[in-house]
């Protein structure tokens, strides 16, 4: 079987859940990891087996023979990462957001078309089973029309300085709203027209992270070409660990969905134990552990359709232009905080 070569940018978090996925696929080789972070990623090399030492120049690592780029970097490198990869001659996974706002995606986007190359747009809700058995609910016409609709992402906050710095593109509703709007506008099938958005800093002190330079929390209201108004509510000072969920309402029904905090499993512990979910500080009292959490949330099935993708020269579910789509969104969303006024999301 020949084998679909892949390099990685970057150890953190999101890139073990691309080394994990990658790892499922008996026709994928992981190449390489390049990070700044040199102890982080022979860590991450050895659990996952990756032969050699990573690579401290993610350029030295575009040099060798393969044909995929995971970049799984902060925001401020999305553009250059993508780009470099591109122009290399790769197939570029990257992660939400496409980038920092649309004037970098549009140059990504054009050195995508240039190149002959694939953006894939990492959007792990919605390859997860929850929320992809919602869209067949949906589309199988079990609510009718939706009229109306809630998404709800919230944690404590991330766990990188990077994200609470202006140089981040933005704060809550970049890093967690934009992942609703992706999923509610793949639901509803249909163009965002005009949105309503506030931004506020509940806790511009973060401790060891420094200060909060951007919204730390996000409401908004999304008006859909269909006459459908959903809700969003987006925050970083939620304690508990990660919690996510939606609701939609039809006129022939109603859905509602949320892979965390749900009742799968229930656990009551006075000592504690291991891990429940991502952003949890701590598994004392009554918990709600996510069973099989990368499954769960979508990471292996979207790293398996971007591969297939590859092979079969088919287009992805979400691909560049999705992902700058939904930018579109986001960035019309700060502008109407910032205007606080009802704002038109225009045509790119």
């Amino acid at each position: 079987m020949e084998k679909i070569r892949v390099g990685i940018i970057g150890s953190g978090f999101i890139a073990e859940h691309h080394v994990y996925s990658y790892s499922l696929l008996p026709n994928v080789e992981i190449v390489g990891i390049a990070s700044l972070k040199t102890e982080e990623a022979k860590g991450l090399m050895k659990k996952y087996n990756i032969p050699g030492e990573p690579y401290k120049n993610y350029e030295d690592l575009l040099k060798l023979d393969c044909e995929v780029i995971s970049a799984c970097v902060p925001n401020f490198l999305h553009e250059k990462t993508c780009v470099d990869a591109l122009n290399a001659g790769k197939h570029v996974l990257v992660e939400k957001p496409l980038a920092r706002n649309v004037e970098e995606g549009l140059r990504m986007i054009d050195t995508e078309k240039a190149s002959n190359r694939k953006i894939f747009y990492c959007e792990n809700n919605m390859y997860a089973p929850s929320f992809s058995k919602v869209k067949e609910i949906i589309e199988e016409g079990a609510v009718g029309k939706i009229y109306m609709g809630r998404g709800k992402e919230q944690h404590s906050g991330p766990h990188s300085e990077w994200f609470y710095k202006k140089e981040a593109g933005g704060g809550a509703l970049l890093d967690l709203g934009i992942h609703d709007i992706a999923c509610l506008t793949w639901y509803l099938d249909c163009d965002v027209v005009n949105v309503f958005c506030q931004t506020r800093t509940i806790l511009p002190d973060r401790g060891e992270f420094g200060r909060c330079e951007v919204e730390d929390n996000a409401v908004g209201i999304l008006y859909y070409e269909n006459e459908a108004q959903v809700v969003i509510e987006e925050s970083w000072t939620a304690p508990g660990g990660y919690d996510m969920r939606f609701e939609l309402f039809g006129t022939d029904g109603q859905i509602k969905v949320a892979p965390t905090f749900s009742n799968l499993i229930s656990v009551y512990s006075e000592k504690g134990y291991g891990y429940a979910v991502e952003k949890a500080g701590t598994t004392k009292g009554w918990t709600f552990p996510v069973p099989e959490e990368a499954w769960s949330f979508g990471y292996p099935q979207e790293i398996k359709h971007f591969m297939d993708c590859i092979l079969t020269n088919k287009k992805p579910l979400t691909d560049g232009m999705y992902g700058l789509k939904i930018l579109n969104i986001v960035e019309t969303m700060y502008k109407s905080a910032l205007s606080g006024k009802l704002e038109e999301v225009k045509s790119l």
